[in-house]
């Protein structure tokens, strides 16, 4: 399926950003191929994006084609030796379903995580750790492997979790779409899981206060015991505006769309904050949101 002028507002959490040239949602890996065929023949750009929730559109949006993985790539099979397979485009809340229906536990740190499985594998995406607060539990960290097509060569492969140059919110991934990964995980008792799956609610309820459209964490932390929210706190920044975008009250590391924010407002609240920390703390910031 292919939309022009798409806007980019439509399909992100931030709730906005301009027009795409081209907004494709392929439903197999020839589609794909379909998709980067026609921006190539155009001399468009592309982009890959899931569900759009750690992502800022920019206001006068993207001249190229948006490559948007859902149908097609939202499979989830169990497989032997508490393997679990899973598309792309299936939501982290799905997998974490799936496998508490079919008792496999280890991915219950994934809960009340917003975006699919690829963007949380292209992000490793994960949370503080309930038994070690200094520690995270990742996604590298239950991931067997993960099958990508390559944009430059456009073949597709089977990369192993080990072999995958995964840090802090990084995979090395880029030039890469990921069309699915297996994780493996472990037999485990329903009610073990489950209670599991409430810590980490439990630990989330504070988003649920925000309120607003936003695009959840917009900085890395800095480094153990120095996190961006208590750092951007401390410059006194929390309820700050640029037009409608906000530094939320409930947590500072996260930007708000009050309504009709444009992308320059966030822009300039990012700025602020990455100024003010580098004056008071002699600390950079740096962006986990991906700008586009």
């Amino acid at each position: 399926m292919l939309k022009y002028n798409e806007p980019l507002s439509l399909h992100t959490s931030f709730k906005i950003g301009g027009p795409a040239y081209c907004w494709a949602e392929p439903e197999n890996p020839e589609g794909i191929l379909e998709a980067i065929s026609s921006a190539e023949t155009k001399n468009k750009k592309i982009a890959v994006i899931g569900k759009g929730t750690n992502l800022l559109a920019k206001d006068e949006g993207f001249d190229g084609v948006i490559i948007c993985l859902v149908k097609g790539f939202e499979k989830c099979v169990k497989e032997t030796g508490g393997v679990i397979n899973a598309g792309a485009g299936l939501s982290a809340a799905k997998l974490v379903k799936y496998a508490f229906d079919t008792g496999l536990g280890g991915c219950e740190f994934l809960t009340g995580i917003p975006g699919n499985v690829g963007g949380a594998i292209f992000m490793n995406a994960g949370v503080r750790s309930l038994k070690a607060p200094a520690g995270f539990n990742d996604i590298k960290d239950i991931l067997l492997d993960a099958e990508v097509l390559d944009l430059k060569s456009g073949k597709i492969k089977v990369l192993s979790g080990k072999d995958i140059d995964f840090k802090y919110r990084y995979s090395g991934l880029d030039g890469k779409i990921i069309l699915g990964a297996r994780f493996k995980l472990k037999e485990s008792k329903k009610e073990d899981i489950r209670a599991r799956i409430e810590a980490f609610n439990k630990k989330r309820e504070w988003f649920a206060k925000i309120g607003f459209p936003n695009a959840g964490s917009i900085f890395k932390n800095p480094e153990p015991g120095k996190s961006a929210g208590m750092l951007i706190d401390a410059c006194g920044l929390k309820g700050r505006r640029i037009g409608d975008a906000e530094i939320s009250e409930v947590h500072a590391n996260i930007i708000v769309n009050l309504g009709k924010a444009a992308a320059k407002d966030v822009l300039g609240l990012i700025d602020l904050a990455r100024t003010c920390v580098k004056q008071k703390f002699g600390i950079d910031l740096e962006p986990e949101l991906k700008i586009l």
